[in-house]
């Protein structure tokens, strides 16, 4: 448990909201028997803990999950589990629970 990690990524998080949404093209691949086919549409785009990866570089992957998870654990942000078919688990950050007055007084 990393507490000036916890704040970094509840700050990183307050950031990326107070960008408002924005929203990002997905290819979205259809499988049929007969053929195959993509179409395209515009997704929310949600951060994700490989994002903080890339920013908060002094911190493995693994420590960013498991400080995040302890965040959601204390009901302070919400998050989303995911698992690729690589065996790379990341979560997505939905969102804030609390400001950051109450999350400082949590800390």
């Amino acid at each position: 448990m990393n507490k000036k990690l916890q704040e970094k990524i509840f700050r990183t998080l307050l950031e990326f909201e107070s960008q408002g949404d924005i929203l990002e093209e997905k290819e979205i691949i259809t499988l049929g028997c007969m053929a195959n086919g993509s179409t395209t549409e515009l997704q929310k785009k949600v951060l994700t803990t490989l994002d903080l990866e890339k920013s908060l570089t002094e911190y493995s992957l693994d420590e960013i999950n498991s400080n995040s998870s302890i965040l959601a654990d204390k009901g302070l942000i919400k998050i989303n589990r995911v698992s690729t078919t690589t065996n790379k688990h990341y979560l997505e950050l939905i969102g804030s629970l609390v400001d950051l007055d109450d999350f400082m007084d949590e800390m």
